[in-house]
């Protein structure tokens, strides 16, 4: 059994950069592409074409990447990982539907395990202003990890989908949690930065 060196880990910072255009942003945006060791394939050509759809994404190809995951995914059909980087593809295509329907699959097939499609999914149903769904998938992710990485993207993208749901208070409260217990991790600065704007546009409509 092959050990899967990348798949495609959506954090916070595509939230404030998707939208922009500058060289440093730009370079945000690329940020989010983490490799993550421990997610197995069977079949050696489909943990090939998995890793050639991370390496097209990370340049901006995605139609190209959307077309070595699907491959994969004809070989080995029930990896969450594969599933989850095309729920991902379909995001940046802004196909929130479509991203959704891969995460929920990815985690279905997991038996709920695969908490990285999860929490992809909390931010998906943040852009598609359905709050109530995004607190609920991120709350159950909070409940079921100890892993630090997955729990602080969590918590950012409960966070976010409380500010849209003009919960501020809870909001602050996850956003205290964050600045509490995983201010040193890789992003984390700056999604203090991004939610502590939209925080202080929350209270602002909402006094």
């Amino acid at each position: 059994m092959r050990i899967a060196l990348k798949v495609l880990f959506l954090l916070i910072i595509t939230v404030s950069c998707k939208n922009n255009s500058t060289k440093e942003e730009t370079n945000n945006i690329n940020e989010q592409h983490k490799i993550l060791k421990g997610n197995s394939y069977k079949n050696t050509e489909a943990n090939d074409l998995n890793e050639k759809g991370v390496d097209l994404s990370i340049t901006g190809n995605y139609y190209e990447a959307q077309i070595a995951f699907k491959k994969s995914l004809k070989i080995e059909p029930d990896n969450p990982t594969t599933l989850s980087n095309l729920g991902l593809n379909n995001f940046m295509l802004y196909e929130y539907d479509n991203a959704i329907k891969y995460y929920q699959e990815a985690y279905k097939i997991s038996d709920s395990t695969y908490h990285m499609a999860a929490i992809n999914l909390g931010l998906t149903y943040y852009y598609k202003k359905d709050f109530n769904k995004g607190i609920e998938i991120t709350t159950y992710v909070i409940n079921n990890t100890t892993d630090t990485s997955i729990l602080s993207t969590a918590y950012t993208h409960r966070a976010l989908n409380f500010i849209g749901n003009n919960n501020c208070d809870k909001a602050k409260t996850d956003l205290e949690h964050i600045k509490s217990n995983y201010r040193g991790m890789q992003n984390v600065a700056y999604n203090i930065i991004d939610l502590n704007n939209k925080l202080n546009a929350c209270i602002e409509l909402n006094p």
